[in-house]
């Protein structure tokens, strides 16, 4: 800036920006003949973006010869346009151009674009998703310098070395579900200036992902590997060569928060973490829970405010790192951040791992030692178990379990800055996602909710609520069916009530001239699996008659220490456990639970030595299933992986804080003995839980408007007695494989 403005100046507002967004865009070529002023308004909405959406060849009507269009009416005259209009000019969108055209055409479109990109002196975003007809590489091929973002999801080419290395000033790339490697974007010296980086679709593995984080370190802010082939190897690499190494995690608010404890270290986390509540901390009750962080200062900070690495005060407005978002931040079109913002760099912060083999202790293990500094996350589904050989020799070969419960990880404590967050259902309800092809899809939602869920609350007695982190603002669930027995169905009403609650207490606690408040989770969204109901039967074809007549009295088991009655053997898995205990034992598992004490001493090879430790295994006649399932994998099938320190949901499961803990054996322990194949009667009576929403809804909308009516120009209060959340609610219905087509939402 030459000059900084008056005060006049600073305090006026301009009343024709004002009234803007009241204005239709039909109207705004002719509002740029008023005066030179409207037209420095009005031109650069016009131009800013060529080819918007606004447009009426782009509404719909004759796509099929949009491409002839934008080459022969769009393309072929901007040499004939003033170099002052061609100057505003930013943005190329073709997303929403439809069409085909020949090979000749093909080659004349990007020779045309190239062409035309010479007169665009100022453009800087390139939008060409879907289009196979564009090439980059060609029409870029002299430009590339000034492009900062290069969006071209599913286009069916691959970009070369070469002209990777030309893009030195690209801010964001996406190469979701391109053809060819990502090995042009590992050389060294590319793309410097990178920061949000999209690789979805792209069968990327953990050696990939280890290059990449040793090539970008923390210069990324934003990574998305969705659909990809990443295990739970891929996290290491990406928390301690992507993520900024600066502590976030800090304990001032422990009155609040409680506060870490960090320990010693251990085989699997590089320092054991332990949670010391305070008398509010544990129970999420404190009456300034939904306060902001107050200002913090230090004699010895000397670097501008923006440039320190401190804990968000929980109202800071994040980025958003899709492409239109981003393309508006780097035109100086969002009014919160400016384009630096998006340029600048401290670590991964927006990490999306959809889609891929990982599992729930590889994210409670990138969430526990992230150091407070994602603000977005997203993992849909999970294994509740990582695949090894050790558990594969412990668990059927048909079964799989999805799902999240490890709810303290997204507390301030440890992600302090998460604000958007994308997980598995059960991360609320505590209800994990079974496969497994003896049981239809109802079968299984009714096992999940009748047989594993209360087992799931033994072993993690504690669910995410919105005041466990009432920073987080964006709330997604996934994978959640849309048939129940009434378990889901209740866990999501009651969640729905927990938000109208919080609603009201941050609404109490609000005044213009008292501290700061947390804005609460304002966004909920519901992503429901197909409906179930008709498309497939609790009778599967290969259970005969007899065995139908028995159905909900016989079962099967993955155990062997299940009661030994004559029964039908409906189903019996091949792999069972039982068929893994030591041929030359005839003991029944009882009697082959030698130790007598609570401990066992395991030898493990850490810091190049053999070591030996001692980790617990539970009392040895103790009354909880879990836990005497949890000393039997440990110490009969010897499920020895994932060695740690008890976490805080062990802790209140009843596990000595300072103990090691089998963390692998603990989440397979959640799996019953037996399973019993649910009758139909029971399948019958399972309810559709979309309906049961909107009836929630509906009756508490009615009281609110009813309250309405009786406040007259009064401001009705969230919450009770209308209990009706006043957030957005948005629910999707569409199948994962179709998530890019529009979707049909309710409100």
């Amino acid at each position: 800036m030459a000059s900084l403005p008056s005060y006049q100046d600073a305090v006026s507002a301009d009343w024709v920006r004002l009234v803007i967004p009241y204005i239709s865009p039909n109207d705004f070529a002719a509002l740029c003949r008023v005066n030179r002023h409207f037209w420095e308004i009005f031109a650069p909405r016009i131009w800013g973006r060529l080819l918007a959406t606004g447009s009426d060849r782009l509404t719909g009507r004759d796509s099929e010869h949009d491409l002839d269009w934008l080459v022969g009416t769009v393309l072929g005259r901007l040499g004939r346009t003033r170099s002052e209009t061609a100057n505003l000019v930013r943005v190329l969108d073709t997303r929403f151009v439809r069409g085909t055209c020949s090979l000749s055409m093909a080659n004349k479109l990007n020779a045309s674009l190239k062409n035309a990109i010479r007169y665009l002196p100022n453009l800087n975003c390139v939008l060409i998703d879907g289009h196979e007809d564009l090439d980059p590489s060609e029409f870029l091929s002299e430009a590339g310098r000034q492009v900062q973002l290069l969006s071209m999801a599913d286009c069916p080419l691959s970009l070369s070395t070469k002209f990777i290395s030309s893009l030195q000033g690209l801010v964001y790339l996406d190469l979701s579900r391109i053809s060819g490697s990502i090995r042009p974007l590992l050389q060294s010296g590319t793309l410097p200036e990178l920061r949000i980086l999209k690789l979805q679709g792209k069968e990327v593995d953990d050696a990939a992902v280890e290059n990449l984080a040793n090539c970008f370190g923390t210069r990324l802010w934003s990574l998305d590997l969705e659909d990809n082939k990443l295990t739970d190897a891929a996290l290491y690499h990406l928390g301690t060569r992507c993520m900024c190494p600066a502590d976030l995690r800090s304990d001032a608010r422990y009155d609040v928060e409680g506060k870490l404890e960090f320990g010693s270290t251990s085989p699997i986390f590089e320092t054991s973490i332990r949670i010391i509540e305070s008398d509010w901390s544990g129970s999420f009750s404190h009456p300034n829970r939904h306060l902001a962080d107050a200002p913090s200062y230090d004699v010895h900070d000397t670097l501008l405010q923006e440039h320190l690495l401190k804990r968000l005060d929980g109202r800071d407005r994040i980025k958003c790192d899709s492409a239109n978002a981003v393309c508006r931040g780097l035109q100086g079109e969002d009014p919160y951040l400016p384009p630096s913002s998006f340029q600048g760099f401290q670590g991964l912060t927006h990490l999306n791992l959809s889609g891929n083999q990982i599992s729930s202790l590889g994210a409670v293990q990138l969430l526990t030692h992230c150091r407070g500094h994602l603000q977005s996350f997203s993992c849909d589904s999970m294994l509740l178990i990582p695949s090894s050989k050790a558990i594969a020799a412990a668990w059927p070969k048909m079964a799989k379990l999805h799902g999240f419960c490890a709810a303290w990880t997204l507390r301030p404590l440890f992600s302090s800055n998460l604000r958007v967050v994308r997980l598995h259902h059960s991360i609320v309800t505590r209800i994990p996602t079974l496969e497994i092809d003896e049981l239809s899809t109802l079968a299984r939602l009714y096992v999940c909710e009748n047989s594993i869920l209360p087992r799931v609350k033994d072993a993690f007695p504690e669910a995410f609520i919105p005041d466990m982190n009432p920073r987080i603002e964006s709330l997604t669930l996934t994978c959640i069916p849309r048939r129940s027995s009434g378990p889901l169905i209740d866990c999501l009403i009651h969640f729905l009530q927990l938000l109208a609650a919080q609603e009201r207490a941050i609404f109490d606690i609000s005044s213009r001239r008292g501290p700061g408040v947390l804005a609460g989770l304002r966004h909920f969204r519901l992503e429901f699996e197909p409906d179930p109901h008709g498309q497939d039967s609790y009778l599967m074809e290969d259970i005969d008659a007899q065995q139908l007549l028995n159905s909900g009295e016989a079962g099967f088991s993955f155990f062997e220490n299940e009661a030994k009655q004559e029964r039908p053997p409906i189903v019996l898995p091949a792999n069972s456990i039982y068929n893994l205990l030591p041929k030359d034992s005839s003991s029944s598992l009882n009697d082959l639970d030698q130790p007598e004490g609570s401990h066992l001493d395991i030898d493990i090879w850490m810091e190049g030595k053999s070591t030996s430790i001692r980790v617990w295994i539970g009392p040895r006649d103790g009354k909880n299933p879990v836990l005497r399932h949890y000393r039997n994998l440990a110490v009969h099938h010897r499920v020895h992986d994932h060695i740690g320190p008890a976490s805080p949901a062990q802790v209140q499961a009843g596990v000595p804080s300072t103990e090691l803990v089998f963390h692998t054996a603990w989440c397979m322990a959640i799996m019953p003995h037996e399973i019993k194949e649910p009758s139909g009667a029971e399948l019958e009576g399972m309810r559709d839980v979309l309906t049961e929403l909107k009836r929630f809804r509906l009756e508490g909308r009615a009281e609110y408007l009813e309250l309405q009516k009786r406040f007259g120009s009064r401001t009705v209060p969230p919450g009770p007695p209308h209990g009706f959340w006043l957030g957005k609610l948005e629910v999707s219905t569409q199948q994962v494989a179709s998530r890019r087509k529009k979707q049909s939402y309710w409100r």
